[in-house]
């Protein structure tokens, strides 16, 4: 009923404009009108635009909603569909790491889980890597150190999802995630590589993939499985049960995105959150020390650093 109204509202409008604005103004002109609408018409009830106030101050993993700038709104952050998918995902890492761990989730102060709305200011064609949606996201502010941020982008694309230290997508309308089951699938496999994961030193690992588990990859396909990425017993190369965004946190945390940033920076390729954070001394194995220039990024401070990408 709404789309309709706005249509014939449009074309009474088009035959007013026709007569005082010709030719290229007048086209303009009606983009920029159909724009603000449509923005304006994200403002809905128990949507944030914004990160809401933590209710803990441990790291935690945020999520959004994210859209193309044209893309149609099927209000998955307030419906309530994507809360229970992705709750349903950490009872899959709960179940993974035997009971033991699950991620923390951004909580709002009402219990429910703190989503964000964040639609992109230009229209893209679902092939895109993830430069500029990591650039566009923290310079909006998702950039603190302390979170995990993963969208799922309500689009088409030539993937089923994207990650890297620190932002994570995956693409609700690709042929990759037909499903809930697959949703959930492939926002653990990409949660995992926002975590780092798996790192040169991981036991088995092939191109940041881990062969017979949840980030097996187009080799072996995925699989409920942590594997050797989990309380692996080698102090020389990061754990995934050391990781601050798991609940409970263990007793020898390390923070992903200061440790992968860390590299990043000594090759040119991030910036680190903190200049003076020291990573050698505990992460010693003989794969870390030269660190892979075009394999080590990471996204923290991306608008600041984009055109180095």
């Amino acid at each position: 009923m709404i789309n309709n109204t706005i249509t014939i509202c449009a074309k009474d409008w088009a035959d007013i404009l026709d007569v005082a604005l010709p030719g290229k103004i007048f086209s303009e002109f009606i983009i920029f009108l159909f724009s603000s609408f449509s923005f304006a018409s994200d403002e809905k009830p128990e949507r944030y635009f914004k990160d809401q106030p933590d209710v803990t101050n441990e790291p935690q993993v945020h999520f959004i909603y994210l859209l193309n700038k044209d893309s149609e709104d099927r209000e998955w952050d307030i419906n309530g569909k994507m809360e229970k998918e992705l709750l349903e995902a950490n009872e899959k890492m709960l179940k993974m790491t035997k009971g033991n761990q699950k991620f923390r989730y951004d909580l709002r102060e009402d219990g429910k889980m703190d989503i964000s709305f964040v639609r992109f200011d230009k229209q893209y064609e679902g092939n895109y890597g993830m430069n500029y949606p990591d650039a566009y996201l923290t310079k909006l502010g998702f950039n603190n150190p302390n979170k995990l941020y993963f969208a799922w982008v309500d689009v088409g694309h030539r993937d089923g999802g994207q990650g890297s230290v620190h932002h994570g997508y995956i693409f609700l309308k690709s042929k990759y995630n037909p499903s809930k089951n697959k949703r959930i699938l492939i926002t653990l496999h990409e949660l995992m590589h926002v975590n780092g994961f798996a790192w040169p030193c991981t036991k088995g690992a092939k191109k940041s993939h881990k062969f017979g588990t949840i980030i097996g990859g187009p080799d072996g396909g995925d699989k409920y499985n942590l594997g050797g990425l989990y309380n692996h017993k080698d102090p020389t190369c990061p754990d995934f049960k050391d990781s601050v965004f798991l609940e409970p946190t263990s007793s020898t945390p390390f923070n992903p995105v200061y440790l992968k940033c860390a590299m990043a920076a000594e090759v040119g390729r991030g910036i680190s959150p903190d200049s003076n954070y020291e990573w050698r001394d505990r992460y010693s194995h003989k794969k870390l020390k030269k660190i892979k220039k075009k394999r080590t990024w990471c996204t923290y401070n991306r608008y600041k650093d984009f055109n180095n990408f």
